[in-house]
This record gives structure tokens, sequence and C-alpha cells, in this order.
């Protein structure tokens, strides 16, 4: 991060530089002890240590020995050992023969003065921007609630890392993958469709930005609060940001999933005993459901969307992000066409993803079929402003009911499309594309299952 104070006040910010030198002392006696805590390079105040600590980073990476000698080379081969003094500075900590004892006490206290110097810069740029003019202060505050969560959740703008870092990061991924899978922890936050898990390598996954585009009626937001309920049974957290439905609209799709439930009864107020006891019987199914609902006039604007994630991300409460639906976001902004602004949200909210380290369903309008054209299956092309969707997601799903423009409509056996569908699999970055995922649905399309395959009844 820029630094903002002058240099004599850098000279009084927050440090503890004898303490940086015992946590780097303790890690050369007891190599493994890294393990422990959780500190990065720019924790430490002096540049030096931040250089040694990268070393160590380096050599736990490879699953070397860490030790005076190990780091010695290693800095040597980082082009970096004179510059931190040689062989004798770190001669020179290694001998302090620091326990390890208060090694995570001691890494916390570094914590501590790290983001508070981070605060400090974060404070002084703040006042810059709210002093200048030119500046929007929506600026301001999305700087603020950025900064902010890459403090609490400890991101960065961008690191740059060698082939080596990187291979080493993406092996420790995969063994965690396997030793998770091996202890039953899925990486993937499953769909509820076992047919589509199948194709999209187990579910969803971050940072992926997925686009959920349908035209009217085909169930975008039935699937999406579907995609919902599936990832909070499997205890996810995911947030779902309806711009278009209030809350109580999206409680109701879950209610009135039992069939003997009368959506009709309940809007006119003519709901009998039996059926109020069904609804209850709904309820205590879904209270426990940790899906949170985003709900208000101003929830259809850009920074209010990060800002919300952002603030849910710092609490440890989002596992998963839904928007409902794209064409309805607001930028404030000023764009020469559409298209260029809807490029914007989805590039943000592709940054928003790795960000955050989450995936995030984003619903998108399809364009109508022309009058008297008979309507094809999606693709890519049918989506409105088309071109910076396709460029921005990572995978683009198209479900497609035939038979509500043709009830006569039968597939290619001669069997009827009533109560079935497809989802078209347009787009994935890591996976097959152009497949159809088949499903089965109730007749008032509230329940959505894999097709050929019983859905356990209310």
């Amino acid at each position: 991060m820029t630094m903002y104070m002058n240099d004599e006040k850098l000279k009084k910010m927050p440090q503890a530089v004898e303490i940086e030198e015992l946590v780097l002392s303790a890690l050369m006696t007891e190599g493994k002890a890294i393990e422990r805590i959780n500190l990065k390079a720019d924790d430490f105040y002096l540049s030096k240590h931040q250089i040694i600590f990268t070393a160590i980073q380096r050599l736990q990476s490879r699953f070397a020995a860490i030790d005076m000698f190990t780091i010695c080379e290693e800095l040597n081969k980082m082009g970096e050992l004179e510059n931190i003094g040689g062989q004798y500075f770190i001669t020179g900590l290694a001998i302090r023969v620091a326990s390890s004892v208060h090694l995570v006490s001691h890494s916390e206290i570094i914590k501590q003065k790290s983001i508070a110097r981070k605060l400090i810069n974060i404070s002084a740029h703040i006042q810059d921007m709210s002093y200048d003019e030119q500046t929007d202060v929506s600026d301001v505050l999305e700087f603020f609630e950025k900064n902010i969560t890459e403090i609490s959740i400890g991101s960065s703008k961008y690191e740059i890392y060698s082939m080596t870092e990187s291979l080493d990061e993406t092996i420790r991924y995969i063994q965690t993958i396997q030793a998770n899978a091996e202890r039953g922890i899925k990486i993937s936050i499953s769909t509820g469709l076992n047919n589509l898990n199948q194709y999209i390598n187990g579910g969803w996954t971050a940072p992926d930005l997925i686009i959920l585009g349908g035209r009217p009626s085909m169930g975008k937001t039935q699937f999406a609060v579907k995609f919902a309920k599936e990832a909070a049974k499997e205890g996810k957290k995911p947030l779902f940001i309806s711009i278009e439905m209030t809350k109580i609209q999206l409680v109701m799709r879950m209610i009135t999933e039992n069939d003997l439930i009368d959506y009709y009864k309940i809007k006119t107020g003519q709901l009998s005993s039996e059926e109020w006891r069904l609804i209850d019987l709904m309820i205590n199914q879904i209270a426990d459901l940790n899906i949170n609902i985003a709900d208000g006039s101003n929830v259809r604007e850009l920074t209010n969307i990060k800002s919300m994630a952002r603030q849910m991300a710092r609490k440890g409460d989002l596992d998963l992000l839904i928007i409902d639906y794209l064409q309805l976001i607001k930028t404030g902004l000023k764009f020469g066409t559409r298209d260029l602004e809807i490029g914007y949200i989805t590039g943000e909210l592709k940054n928003l993803a790795k960000e955050l380290n989450i995936p995030i369903i984003l619903l998108a309008q399809l364009n109508r079929p022309q009058k008297g054209v008979k309507v094809s299956t999606p693709k890519l092309e049918d989506l409105r402003e088309s071109g910076n969707i396709e460029q921005d997601a990572d995978i683009v799903l198209f479900p497609h009911r035939p038979s509500y423009y043709d009830e006569n409509a039968v597939d290619a056996d001669g069997n009827s499309w009533k109560n079935r569908g497809y989802i078209v699999i347009g787009k994935s970055r890591e996976g097959e594309r152009d497949k159809k995922i088949y499903f089965d649905h109730d007749e008032r399309f509230k329940k959505i299952w894999d097709a050929n395959q019983t859905e356990a009844p209310f």
C-alpha cells in the first residue's frame, strides 16, 4: 500500500521491530513453526525483515528445511542477501535463540501494528480524496469499503509470483482438495442437480462468475432460489440480492413449493386451517436455512451490491452471491452505450468474485424472440449486450422449457416436453460447453429436479 505520510511521521508509525526480530529468530530455530502464524511479508515494518520472511515462505512452499543456512542460500538466490546485511545479519538474528513458545502472541502484535499502519494510510488517502472537489463521494466510500475489506480478509490488489511459487501453490491447492474430500469436505457448492454438477466440475466454485440467462418465464428466479437453498442445506451462506422481487415474494416462492398450498388463496386471504398447518411445516423446513436476502429501494446500485458483499464477507457470512438480475443493476455513471455499462458491471462483479474468493451467480435476460419466429434453443448471441457478458463470465447457463411456447412440443424421440426442460451450457472455461442438462419440474414450476429421478413429495 502506498504510504501517504511524510518521512518524519513514518518514523513514528506503529511498529514492533524487536518483536519482528524475535519472530524471525524463532522461525530460524524451529522452521515448522511458521504454520502456526498468520503473517504476510508486508506485515513486517522493516523492509529487510519483509525480505527475510519472504525467503522463509519460499522455503516453506517447497517443503524445504528452514534454518539459518537455507535462508541465507534462498536470499542469495533472490539476489537479496547483501541488501539485508549479509550472512552476518542473519547470524545475528539466529544466535538470539528466541523460543517459539510465544511465537503466536508475538505474531499477533506484529499483525496489530501492521493493520494500524494500513489504517493510518487509508485514512490519509480518504482525507485527500474527500478534499478533492473532482472526486465523487461514492468513489470515496467504495475506496473505504474495499480497503477495509482487504485488511479484514487479508486480500491485496495484486501480487506477482514466479512460476515456481505458482506451481507450489497449485499443488497445495490440489492437495487441500484431496485432503478435504477424504474428510468429506467439498470445495464446490452443489447446484442441487447432479447432472449439472457433473458438467461443471462438482458445482459452483470460487471465483467463478456464472451467468444464468433466460427469456421471461423460463424460470431463472426459481433456479436461483433452488441454488440458494441447496447451498444453505450444505451449510454454506448465500446472499440473495433480488432487485426485481421483494423478500416476501421470494419466501412465498419457497413456501408454495408444497403443491397443497394454494398461492391464490394466500393472496386472497382464504387459507383453511389445514393450509395454515402446511405453511407451518414449510416454515419449519426453511427457517434454519442460512440464506440472507437483500431488499430495499437502493439494492440495485452496483456500489451498494459490492458494499453489502464485502460487509458480509468480513463477518464470514458469505459463501455464494446471487443477483437477480443484471439488466436492472445501476451504476450511476455515464456511458456512451448500455453495452459499455453492462461490460463495466460484469467486469466489476468478476473482480468482486476474485476479491472475496466466492462464486457469483448473475441472472440475465435474453433478447425476446421476434413475433412469428419459432423459438429456438438459446445461445450466447441471445444475451443482451452479449459480447461483454460472455467475456467476463466463467460459466453461462441457459434454462429452456419448450412447452412454454408450444404445449404440444415434443423432443426428438416424440416425448412431450410437458413438465420438462433443459439447461444449455453455453460457456464453461473449465468444463464442457454446448451440453444439455435435462430436468423435470412440477406443474406450477415450483420444484426442479434431475430428469428421470423421483422428486420427494411434500
